[in-house]
């Protein structure tokens, strides 16, 4: 079965050399983590994947311009901390007025806007502000409380966004124990789905981006395998189960206008 995957960091991880055929043979958004790193160091990134995505852009030197010309499947504009764009979840803030500005300029030109890391107030500017809404990599706080999972009232909004959300394999937002089973992520996945229904559901690994991963599963994509296995225990049909692995973010991907 093919994988899409909303959110993989390989292309910032330490030991990045170049794209695998693996990415090319299914759909792997690999995003470009800001760090310590400037605008000017990363861009060339930009070449290297053809599904690319940006994690925190509060950079002292952005190109608004060059952002917008890389085509980005998302854009996030905060990790966790605070930037010059806003506050991420390490705070009660929400963004600043150059935070909202950007959002609005994502917005003309076609590109989602990444609530993962900001603040709850952040995320409710970007409801407010952006046209297009997703969460590229989390859990879920009824499943197992972290400051970076989201609550069930902002599944429902970015739902009502026609976004989409992607379940992570990081192991620290599903269990406080290592190493933690690859149950804590069938639990998530299933949550949602009975909650939510199946259709704005993906994977958001943050494979290359966490030092913490479920047993079985790899950066590689090893252990997808058992993970289809355990949900049709649970009771998906193989229709449900490709929407997840690859279908629905394969569809939002389609849907892009840019």
């Amino acid at each position: 079965m093919k994988i899409a995957d909303f959110h993989n960091d390989i292309l910032t991880s330490q030991n990045f050399h170049s794209i695998p055929p693996f990415y090319y043979e299914n759909k792997i958004v690999t995003a470009i983590f800001r760090g310590e790193r400037s605008f000017s160091e990363v861009f060339h990134l930009t070449k290297k994947s053809p599904l690319i995505a940006f994690e925190d852009v509060g950079y002292d030197d952005l190109d608004e311009d060059l952002l917008i010309e890389a085509k980005p499947v998302y854009v996030g504009l905060t990790w966790n901390g605070e930037n010059c764009l806003g506050y991420g979840c390490d705070h009660c803030l929400g963004l600043k007025k150059k935070g909202v500005e950007l959002i609005k300029k994502l917005s003309k030109n076609k590109i989602c806007v990444d609530t993962a890391h900001v603040s709850k107030l952040g995320f409710i500017d970007i409801i407010e502000n952006a046209d297009s809404v997703v969460n590229s990599h989390t859990c879920l706080s009824a499943v197992y409380r972290h400051k970076r999972n989201l609550e069930n009232w902002q599944v429902k909004m970015i739902i009502e966004k026609k976004g989409l959300i992607g379940i992570t394999a990081c192991g620290y937002f599903m269990s406080n124990v290592k190493p933690c089973k690859i149950d804590g992520f069938i639990r998530n996945i299933s949550y949602f789905c009975e909650k939510f229904g199946v259709d704005n559901l993906c994977f958001g690994t943050d494979f290359y981006g966490t030092d913490f991963l479920p047993d079985g599963i790899t950066n590689e994509y090893q252990g997808f395998d058992l993970i289809g296995e355990k949900l049709q225990k649970l009771g998906f049909s193989n229709m449900e189960i490709e929407k997840i692995f690859y279908g629905n973010l394969s569809r939002f991907l389609s849907h892009r206008q840019i």
